[in-house]
């Protein structure tokens, strides 16, 4: 079971997403929560998300679509990835599913904001966002 808890609630940050993203992310979501890794992660985000229009953010914030620096937490390891569908994931390209469990941990996110997780076999899971472009 995935656990999108910190180590306490006030240390959530903030998810932005726009509408249309929201859909998309809610309905992705509903039907892959007990399926898809990152089903629950992203479900558990999608229940606090604070919908905007791109331009109302504080800063830049990951959504479909959107190329990513990330640091894993688990391993100190940065990446460079674009965050996509389902249909458009391709490990070899980059582009990492909205359903797996990092890219269900970085929608929303801004720059410097961390996320952590525990996953299925109860190990501390962790990411921080480094740089996003749309």
């Amino acid at each position: 079971m995935f656990s999108t808890q910190t180590q306490s609630t006030q240390a959530l940050p903030a998810v932005y997403v726009t509408e249309a993203d929201f859909e998309i992310l809610s309905n992705l979501a509903d039907a892959a929560a007990g399926r898809a890794p990152g089903g629950r992660v992203l479900a558990g985000e999608m229940a606090r998300a604070v919908i905007v229009e791109p331009g109302e953010a504080p800063r830049p914030f990951v959504r479909i679509g959107s190329r990513v620096a990330f640091q894993d937490l688990s391993n100190d390891q940065t990446r460079i990835v674009h965050v996509s569908l389902p249909r458009d994931a391709s490990i070899d390209d980059a582009r990492i599913s909205v359903l797996s469990p990092v890219g269900a941990a970085l929608i929303g996110l801004t720059a410097g904001e961390a996320f952590h997780w525990t996953d299925p076999e109860g190990r501390a899971r962790g990411v921080r966002v480094l740089a996003v472009q749309d």
